[in-house]
């Protein structure tokens, strides 16, 4: 399958679903969000980083929204964090976690449950 006509397709089909103050809202809220806001941090982004404890990170290559290098820069911080770039190689972008292409959801299946087992006793809650 051809990547940019589907691409085209379900931004045409986006663009009659969403209204234009939605996309801007959503765009305030990327630039706005800040970890250090949160209560006891004091505006200090890489210590609310350093207080996350485990998180996993999965970024979508070629996206403007969610840039690459931001998550692996912040994972520096967070202890055990991993970043692992879905569909590496392809231009999906935004949308490469959006299940339409079998690979990415084997893929996302493949990591996400990786990382559950990782947490939990495989998938058993831990006491």
């Amino acid at each position: 399958m051809d990547i940019l006509p589907w691409l085209t397709a379900q931004e045409t089909a986006l663009l009659k679903a969403f209204d234009a103050n939605d996309w801007i809202y959503q765009t305030w809220a990327y630039d706005r969000h800040d970890l250090g806001t949160t209560p006891g941090m004091n505006g200090d982004t890489i210590k609310a980083l350093r207080d996350q404890g485990q998180d996993p990170g999965l970024v979508g290559t070629k996206d403007l929204l969610n840039p690459e290098f931001e998550p692996i820069e912040a994972a520096r911080y967070v202890r055990d964090a991993r970043v692992v770039t879905i569909s590496p190689g392809t231009v999906t972008g935004h949308a490469s976690a959006g299940g339409a292409f079998p690979a990415g959801v084997d893929f996302l299946n493949r990591e996400i449950s990786g990382f559950f087992d990782l947490v939990t006793d495989r998938g058993q809650k831990l006491q």
